[in-house]
């Protein structure tokens, strides 16, 4: 018994000389716990971090198209001035046959191997515009600047010169038929045109010239049928656009040579 009692006061002496290192193991666990939980804390702050594309706010697509405020149709005749490079051959002839179909009038001005920087470089189209007086633009330009690198830090400013010269004037824009990935110039449209002003033609299917560029004639009509659509249906400003029974006709035509710049 005697012996029972002194073990048991030898093991209570013991642990309260020994306190600290009670105390230590016990601070040892806490700041474990603690560490645990900063490092959760850290890994999730990790995983929702904009730089890791977590839970961060997504930013807006530029390439998405924008909100369109629509005119209502506008059915009065059209004095229309229709203006870019080569593409507007067939275009052209086309766009002809919709304008004599429902009332218009078209003028094309086709500046060969022409580009934002070639028209916005110039007052051209300021005098086209006070010579013809017109009261609807179509524009088609950029098929020559599919591969400029770095594009908005060298067209940018002529588009938007291009833009300004338009002014207050209804208008498009049908961006270029793609045979192969452009570098930018349709994002930049998209973005520098007003809503419901861009044609996106990069999506569409074309029979090619054997340049391997330019559709031929018959794709050419297709791909205006597809914007004149489009212009009467959802574009910002729709005009009368029903489709011809002739397949083409002619309209007055300027055309400007690449040494006329």
């Amino acid at each position: 018994m005697w012996t029972l009692l002194a073990l048991a006061l030898a093991v209570v002496v013991t642990l309260s000389f020994n306190e600290g290192v009670a105390s230590d193991l016990h601070l040892r666990t806490a700041g474990f716990a603690t560490l645990a939980r900063q490092s959760r804390v850290t890994v999730a702050s990790k995983h929702s971090s904009p730089q890791n594309g977590g839970a961060a706010k997504k930013t807006p697509n530029s390439t998405k198209p924008k909100s369109v405020e629509k005119a209502p149709l506008d059915t009065t005749a059209k004095s229309i001035l229709f203006i870019g490079d080569s593409m507007l051959e067939g275009l052209g002839m086309r766009l002809a046959a919709y304008a004599k179909e429902n009332g218009h009038t078209l003028v094309r001005v086709i500046w060969y191997s022409s580009t934002t920087k070639v028209w916005g470089g110039s007052r051209r189209l300021d005098r086209y515009i006070a010579q013809f007086k017109p009261n609807y633009i179509f524009v088609c330009l950029g098929a020559n600047e599919l591969f400029v690198s770095d594009i908005r830090s060298k067209r940018q400013k002529y588009l938007t010169e291009i833009l300004s010269q338009i002014g207050n004037i209804p208008y498009v824009w049908i961006g270029p038929p793609n045979w192969k990935k452009d570098t930018g110039i349709n994002d930049m449209l998209r973005d520098y045109c007003a809503p419901g002003t861009f044609f996106y033609s990069g999506d569409g299917h074309y029979e090619r010239q054997k340049d391997g560029a330019h559709p031929t004639t018959e794709s050419a009509a297709k791909w205006m049928d597809r914007v004149c659509s489009w212009v009467m249906t959802e574009s910002a400003h729709p005009i009368l656009l029903k489709k011809p029974k002739a397949g083409k006709a002619y309209c007055r035509t300027l055309v400007l040579q690449p040494s006329d710049r």
